[in-house]
């Protein structure tokens, strides 16, 4: 009777012990956040971070639906004018109040040239006017109809107002504050990144989060990243090699979980100078390459070759047009066309850890691009300093940056403009994004445009501008695929967001 009395007590402390520790996971990336301030990077895997850190006015749900965030309601006060109404009781992380003063400090820095890297998806905006603590007023130069969507992008994270100076953001970088789901607890560089629940978040909703405190902790290489996961060590990887896809689904304490996505894979393109700037030779690169092959062979067919700039996922998308063929001898052809019967030299660039088999995908593109007369020189980066490189639109003439650019708005807007608005990411590079040229003066006229069927237009037009012009060299839209624990439940989102308020652990 004892001994029967004993192990019930044993296993009642065990119990106890159990549910006394923290429902924690583990999620691993290839890279580590560059920066924690949300106006600073736009890379996948960082802003993985801001969105569990920080809220925005409205958000996407887990089916890409627009749904209430830090804004109860919004209503149109005429053409130009948005009302947007704030929730109540909210506080940032430190305990400060959220007010209408933190919103309009944001998006004013988010307009200015120079201060963010997202400022191309703000310029419609005129002037933010605070009507009362919880109310603002956002004025467009001209109509926009896509301000409640724009609120929700990258870079509309809400700031404290006193972080949003120069010395703030210094500090925001390395310690955020927001008022999102989960807290910042600490950051230990190449280590890990750690997050804690925050009980006081208005969307739980009265609700305890599912989970706890969540770890975030780099991987850079690809096996021990799923050896992680095989025994335990993560709950959720990103970037799954394709060959170990079919282990990782047939594991007993794993499974794979994959969506099509709303991102491209492409290379940037530095046309400012020959030869780069003659529209035939970038024919030539992209008729220099089987894409479907490097999807089969790479990506175990995961993923589709696109062309016009647009994801079949966003408004503005033309399906009329056709990825290049293949065509090595046409692609020669055009070089000797252009004045280069000896071919070309260009210099590739990637962050490793970007994207699943980054340097398989460059390797593969200049050994077939060889085959053309293009020879590539391969340069490999650390992500901080791709960061920089994008940030400071400093790829060099005649070279090119392995990017995978993600809509933010569901819209030509914030994919196709996003990246080459004259501000953009490539604006800088390529004549067609400029004031007076057909290309930049459709996407303008489309982003002010109420009528959906001109807007439509509008788009057709301008995305097959770009795909004769062929300013970037499409590769194919990603299908996202992850590794994760049969203990976590969550669905997969198109966007790539990996939101852990969304996600609940098995008891």
């Amino acid at each position: 009777m004892r001994a029967a009395c004993l192990a019930v007590v044993l296993s009642l402390a065990v119990s106890s012990l159990a549910a006394a520790q923290p429902a924690q996971i583990v999620i691993s990336q290839p890279a580590e956040a560059t920066t924690m301030d949300p106006g600073r990077s736009t890379q996948v895997l960082t802003v993985n971070y801001f969105v569990n850190v920080y809220d925005t006015l409205t958000r996407w749900d887990a089916a890409l639906q627009l749904q209430p965030g830090l804004a109860t309601a919004w209503k149109t006060v005429n053409d130009t004018t948005w009302e947007f109404t704030l929730r109540p009781n909210v506080k940032f992380h430190d305990g400060s109040p959220f007010t209408a003063e933190d919103v309009k400090a944001t998006l004013e820095r988010n307009m200015q040239p120079g201060k963010t890297v997202v400022t191309p998806g703000f310029t419609t905006i005129e002037a933010v006017q605070v009507v009362s603590p919880l109310s603002i007023r956002i004025l467009t130069k001209k109509p926009d109809p896509l301000i409640p969507v724009r609120m929700a992008q990258m870079g509309s994270q809400i700031l404290p107002a006193r972080l949003t100076t120069e010395d703030g953001v210094k500090e925001l970088a390395r310690r955020p504050v927001g008022t999102g789901a989960y807290r910042f607890v600490e950051w230990v560089k190449d280590e890990r990144l750690v997050m804690q629940a925050n009980h006081d978040w208005w969307g739980w909703e009265g609700k305890a989060p599912g989970v706890e405190r969540v770890i975030w902790k780099p991987i850079p290489d690809e096996f021990p990243r799923v050896v992680a996961l095989e025994k335990g060590e993560a709950d959720i990887i990103t970037n799954v090699p394709p060959d170990r896809m079919k282990s990782i689904a047939d594991g007993r304490g794993t499974r794979l979980v994959t969506i099509p996505s709303t991102r491209l894979v492409a290379l940037t393109v530095n046309a400012t100078q020959p030869p780069l700037s003659d529209k035939r030779v970038r024919q030539a690169l992209a008729y220099a390459l089987d894409v479907p092959a490097l999807i089969r062979n790479l990506y175990a067919g995961t993923g589709k070759p696109y062309s016009g700039g647009v994801a079949d996922t966003d408004f503005g998308f033309n399906p009329a047009l056709k990825p290049y063929p293949y065509d090595p001898a046409k692609a020669r052809a055009l070089l000797a066309q252009a004045g280069y019967p000896n071919g070309i030299d260009v210099t590739l660039y990637f962050g490793n850890g970007t994207m699943v088999n980054d340097k398989a995908l460059i390797e593969a593109v200049v050994d077939m691009w060889s085959k053309a007369g293009i020879r590539g020189k391969i340069e490999m980066m650390e992500m901080g300093a791709r960061q920089r490189m994008l940030n400071e639109r400093a790829v060099p003439p005649s070279g090119f940056l392995l990017a995978n650019p993600q809509s933010t708005l569901l819209d030509a807007d914030g994919s196709l403009w996003r990246i080459f608005h004259p501000t953009g990411f490539n604006g800088k590079y390529w004549t067609g994004s400029q004031p007076g040229q057909r290309f930049h003066d459709l996407m303008e006229q489309a982003r002010y445009t109420l009528d959906p069927k001109k807007r439509k237009a509008l788009y057709t037009e301008a995305t097959a501008i770009f795909h004769d012009e062929k300013p970037a060299v499409e590769l194919f839209q990603e299908v996202v695929v992850y590794g994760v624990s049969r203990r976590v439940s969550f669905k997969p989102r198109a966007d790539f967001r990996l939101i852990v308020s969304e996600m609940t652990l098995a008891r």
